[in-house]
């Protein structure tokens, strides 16, 4: 198996953090077209109140940065050790699967337990992704 297939889930997870950038613009652009915000809310120099929308596509563009970065070095560990198999592939894309899932969820309805379950098993994987390396280290050194 090409090592490089680990690659593609990767991408899929940037592809997802490109979607939820561009909702959060669209979404603020939106606020302050209807003037339920002003341009210079978004400056940076205090808390504004947000629409719900705004707000929860704003936090969703910022979770891009937490969980998923741990991803995206595991992923990459994976690739300079040589270590990307069938198993550490699966989970990645099941990593990305989920990880829209809880955006389709997150920017949808927004239902806080079916959220919060797809967080909860999509971070589990991104956790056996890491097991997955650090068993392999173990085992081979």
């Amino acid at each position: 198996m090409s090592d490089a297939l680990m690659f593609w889930p990767m991408l899929g997870m940037a592809l997802l953090t490109a979607v939820a950038w561009g909702v959060m613009g669209r979404r603020r652009q939106a606020a302050v077209r209807s003037k339920a915000m002003r341009l210079d809310d978004f400056s940076g120099r205090g808390e504004v109140p947000m629409s719900p929308e705004v707000s929860v596509s704003t936090r969703h563009f910022a979770n891009h940065f937490e969980i998923p970065l741990l991803f995206h070095a595991a992923c990459l560990a994976h690739l300079a050790l040589g270590v990307a198999n069938v198993v550490a592939v699966a989970l990645a894309w099941g990593f990305v699967v989920l990880r829209a899932l809880h955006m389709r969820e997150h920017l949808g309805p927004n239902r806080v337990m079916r959220r919060f379950n797809l967080y909860l098993f999509s971070t589990a994987l991104m956790w056996l992704l890491w097991l997955h390396l650090a068993g392999w280290i173990v085992l081979s050194g």
